[in-house]
């Protein structure tokens, strides 16, 4: 038997993402982030197909179906199972059938902030951190940078300017913002706990999560990032391009994340 629309045979769940896997590889440069975005964008999403034996068009689409509508858990699944399609060479109408039922999510209503610490709620927090973690915390408050980043890749120049040698999207420096809280917490000597680094960025940035839950604070490691991007949004000399180089992404998502702060600081 063959795929409706297609032009491949029938296959298992587990072999259509193995070749999906394959022409994956082969359309992208290799980086250093790229074992994490297969691992979150496809190879999760696509977990459910490894139990069909027969994959079917239908099964494809309930996989989609059965997420959320409108979140980015079904936006990841709708891009992975129509990339699923588009290799087992389904037909492009029902590729963009997959792609639509993805459609409604938006990063200003799931990614950006809703409860933003304050600057004093922050100063209070760190102040109490132990030394080995006041410091790689400081720099995610300090220079908006990942928690991955911080605890993997940064470093404090003698311009005072931060460092990011890798990571995510790579190698960058960042500006210090407030400029003060470099003394405060000495950011200038560098100190890490001791734990085991030799694990995938989103394993390693949990574990400052950790440390968060167990101070009870009700935000959370990421959003300190989130913080430094609003308190960038208010001092004019830092325009949006600025911002968005010194955290480490395109402008296009500084705006689209942050959208809604630059609405309010209008």
């Amino acid at each position: 038997r063959r795929i409706p629309g297609g032009s491949k045979p029938v296959i298992s769940g587990v072999d259509a993402v193995r070749q999906m896997e394959l022409w994956w590889v082969k359309q992208r440069k290799r980086s250093v982030s790229s074992p994490t975005t297969w691992d979150v964008d496809y190879a999760r999403p696509l977990r459910p197909l490894l139990l069909i034996a027969d994959l079917q068009p239908e099964d494809l689409v309930h996989l989609v179906s059965a997420t959320e509508l409108g979140s980015k858990t079904r936006q990841r699944c709708s891009r992975a199972a129509a990339t699923v399609a588009k290799v087992l060479g389904l037909s492009t109408d029902f590729q963009q059938e997959i792609r639509s039922l993805g459609k409604g999510y938006s990063p200003t209503t799931d990614t950006a902030p809703r409860n933003l610490p304050s600057d004093a709620e922050l100063v209070a927090f760190i102040d109490l951190l132990p030394s080995e973690w006041q410091w790689p915390v400081g720099i995610c408050a300090v220079y908006g940078a990942r928690p991955h980043e911080a605890l993997l890749y940064a470093d404090v120049l003698s311009s005072k300017l931060l460092e990011i040698s890798n990571g995510k999207t790579g190698p960058r420096k960042s500006m210090a913002l407030p400029g003060e809280w470099i003394q405060r917490w000495d950011l200038t000597t560098k100190r890490l706990p001791a734990i085991d680094r030799d694990r995938s960025h989103k394993v390693v940035g949990a574990v400052m999560s950790r440390v968060f839950r167990r101070a009870e604070v009700t935000f959370q490691p990421y959003d300190l990032r989130h913080a430094w991007a609003v308190r960038a949004i208010y001092i004019p000399k830092i325009g949006a391009s600025m911002a968005a180089k010194s955290m480490g992404h395109s402008l296009q998502v500084h705006n689209s994340t942050y959208q809604r702060w630059f609405d309010a600081s209008g």
